[in-house]
């Protein structure tokens, strides 16, 4: 059997104004063509199909596009909703879905033999997919209510609640079938692209699952919701296949992939990364003041995307640098100084003790230069109004 595991498309990102959809509807093109061309039985698609809960008509037709691809190879799919997913609105669509031959599973249900899903393949195997949708705390403390759980003791062990639902899809794995997993979760020593900015990161670490967590029973781990493709696990076989396009600056570098999982009931799985070609390259380019046009040079012939971080000292004034900049790289989509990333790094450094007006005044000095004094004067009087109607209240 020949499984083809992707995620995170992020159908809709929007980076510093630029629609990428039109790049993450090429990068589904291409993994559609792939699961025709290398004869895949099944699509697992673990989370993030869209980058927002409300996505565009562009980014719904990207998706749905996608789907009929599929369908018009004779390939069927199973999906779980990722955390930038609407639960809800994708679970609306379930039933829709089932009819070009996805199984969409969004929400948890009262039953979790209801999230296990099973295919028979063109060569007459089956596969056995116990899916999991992203799950926050909170969901994942109603759903315990729901099952009779003491929700007190959920609250307190976001891994033990997770490890319940975990078994019990294992419950429905069966001897003759290949038998999965997949989830939208961060397991323990799991790298993240840069992307995922470091406190986001540390966030989710609160909310993460052990590998020595997943069912033991299961041939493949198929994970979702690291954009940074890597193996997590030995035994079972655990993957993140990442992001399928370089969906912002942090991620500029990294190869994108989909993996081609070949396996047979009661065998090891073999995991084959097959590389994406799609969607432009991000690259991040540093520069001094004094040199820009020079270190710019290195861009000539350049398709891809630029962000341009411009080292100066910290609260230069410099009036005309985007435009200097776009003259010369008109694929540039941000131009930021090195005082705003230092700013960035620690703003425990940098903002401690500030007040409000003078958080203002250093932030628009850092992008746009010095402050003008009737701008001062009109957040300054804004800034009194308001705490004047906090008072009051």
């Amino acid at each position: 059997m020949r499984v083809l595991h992707t995620a995170d498309f992020h159908a809709g990102r929007n980076l510093r104004g630029f629609d990428r959809t039109p790049e993450v509807h090429e990068a589904l093109v291409e993994i559609a063509e792939l699961a025709r061309s290398e004869k895949v039985d099944v699509v697992l698609i673990a989370g993030d199909l869209f980058d927002t809960a409300n996505p565009s008509a562009e980014a719904e037709a990207a998706v749905f596009d996608f789907f009929l691809r599929l369908r018009d190879a004779n390939i069927p799919a199973i999906a779980v909703a990722g955390n930038h997913d609407s639960a809800a609105r994708l679970h609306s669509l379930a039933g829709l879905l089932g009819w070009v031959g996805v199984q969409l599973v969004a929400q948890p249900t009262p039953h979790p033999r209801d999230m296990v899903r099973t295919v028979e393949t063109r060569g007459g195997e089956r596969l056995t997919v116990g899916a999991l949708p992203f799950l926050s705390e909170r969901r994942l403390i109603k759903a315990a209510d729901v099952l009779g759980g003491d929700v007190g003791a959920w609250r307190q062990k976001y891994r033990e609640g997770m490890g319940f639902f975990l078994h019990r899809l294992a419950e429905g794995f069966r001897g003759d079938s290949v038998n999965m997993v997949m989830l939208h979760a961060t397991l323990d020593g799991a790298v993240p692209s840069g992307s995922e900015k470091t406190m986001q990161f540390d966030l989710m670490n609160a909310y993460t699952l052990s590998p020595l967590q997943l069912p033991a029973a299961a041939q493949y781990v198929a994970l979702g919701h690291i954009h940074k493709p890597q193996q997590n696990s030995d035994s079972p076989l655990a993957h993140y296949p990442g992001s399928v396009i370089q969906l912002d600056f942090g991620e500029g570098g990294e190869k994108k992939q989909v993996n081609l999982v070949e396996v047979e009931a009661g065998r090891p799985a073999r995991v084959m990364p097959i590389p994406l070609t799609s969607g432009r390259e991000l690259r991040t380019v540093r520069v001094t003041l004094d040199h820009v046009e020079q270190g710019l040079a290195k861009l000539a012939g350049f398709s891809g995307l630029v962000k341009v971080v411009v080292q100066a000292p910290a609260g230069t004034a410099l009036p005309g640098l985007k435009d200097r900049v776009l003259r010369q790289v008109p694929n540039t989509l941000a131009v930021e100084l090195d005082a705003v990333q230092d700013d960035l790094a620690a703003p425990e450094l940098k903002r401690a003790g500030l007040s409000l007006s003078e958080l203002y005044e250093q932030f628009h000095r850092e992008r746009r230069g010095e402050l003008p004094d009737d701008l001062r004067a009109a957040f300054h009087e804004a800034d009194e109004a308001a705490r004047g109607g906090e008072v009051v209240a």
